[in-house]
């Protein structure tokens, strides 16, 4: 089957119109940094932008062209299965990279997690950055490119993927998944901008209660009193296997309390709690709503990396907790 490329990519359209100029223009980046939320087609566009600026035969797809490589620790290692990118794999990587593309124009990696990937393995990639071949160009994939090094962020061009309409979601759902309108609606909305949440919401009933049990949690806590913070930490202690839905549920949270503090009622993902979010609003300050998201980045990250797990989610509650109730750490204890 073809690619229909770009414009078979749903929604991020001025991400496109960007993508397609360097194209025309002959301007094509050694180095892309696509920043987005999880599942908003950051490596579906990724594929599809490769495939044009391969310059191969239309019957190559991202899939089955050789110059086109997304870099998993299992492409070279079947032993090793970790999402995060190791120093091995991108060493592996960089032995390819100097051998020229064997049908195409150019040799296009993409590199998802590309966030997680510990200093080592950045340091090993930067030697590519600093002298790239001119045919190569890689693409690396990340919630939050801030994690990345200064000096590899200060050679990509970062292109931001914001959250999809609820409409191309709930459009998507049911024209591609069969899903009846009104379930499609209500998806829509639970799912943030993100099909990949969407399709999680879909086809896994359990991701609607962790979702609706989180929120409960955080409400809980903006109530005051230790116990509803020893409770959300005990959620997320029995939860490790559904840590990277909850630390999304987390970060989307405090993304709308951060809109309702500075801009109003604007932008909000979570459009069917709008009742719940105004009073957990009301009870943070401006300089709380902004930490939040600090907090929830910095300990995604740190499990991505393999940190004690129950130690990692303790700290963040207990943080995020504090910023709720405006108490120092011991207190909680």
């Amino acid at each position: 089957m073809l690619s229909l490329g770009m414009n078979g990519v749903i929604g991020h359209t001025d991400v496109k119109k960007i993508l397609q100029e360097s194209i025309n223009c002959g301007k094509i980046s050694h180095a892309y940094i696509f920043e987005g939320m999880s599942g908003v087609g950051r490596l579906s566009l990724a594929k599809a932008f490769a495939e044009e600026i391969a310059g191969a035969d239309k019957k190559y797809s991202a899939e089955n062209n050789p110059d086109i490589t997304v870099v998993t620790n299992e492409l070279y290692d079947s032993q090793k299965t970790q999402k995060n990118i190791l120093v091995d794999t991108i060493r592996a990587m960089k032995s390819d990279v100097y051998i020229k593309p064997y049908l195409s124009q150019r040799k296009i990696y993409i590199i998802p997690n590309a966030d997680s990937m510990q200093p080592t393995a950045q340091n090993s990639l930067l030697k590519v950055f600093e002298e790239p071949p001119e045919y190569c160009t890689i693409i690396l994939i990340a919630e939050n490119a801030n994690s990345l090094l200064q000096t590899i962020r200060s050679r990509a061009v970062l292109v931001k993927f914001h959250p999809l309409d609820r409409s191309d979601v709930e459009k998507y759902l049911i024209e591609e998944k069969n899903t009846d309108a009104e379930t499609a609606k209500t998806i829509s909305v639970m799912s943030g901008g993100s099909i990949g949440r969407a399709l999680l919401l879909l086809e896994d009933g359990d991701a609607a209660e962790i979702r609706n049990d989180v929120i409960m949690h955080l409400m809980n806590m903006c109530k005051g009193g230790h116990i509803a913070l020893y409770d959300f930490i005990k959620f997320l202690k029995q939860n490790k296997t559904s840590f990277g839905l909850i630390s999304e549920i987390m970060a989307e949270w405090s993304s709308d309390i951060l809109h309702l503090k500075y801009d109003g009622n604007c932008d909000i993902i979570n459009a069917d709690k709008g009742d719940d979010l105004k009073k957990f609003a009301s009870a943070v300050t401006k300089q709380a709503a902004y930490n939040f998201g600090e907090i929830i980045i910095k300990y995604t990250l740190a499990v991505k990396r393999n940190a004690n797990y129950p130690i990692a989610v303790q700290c963040m509650a207990t943080e995020y907790w504090e910023e709720i109730n405006g108490r120092n750490y011991r207190s909680a204890f």
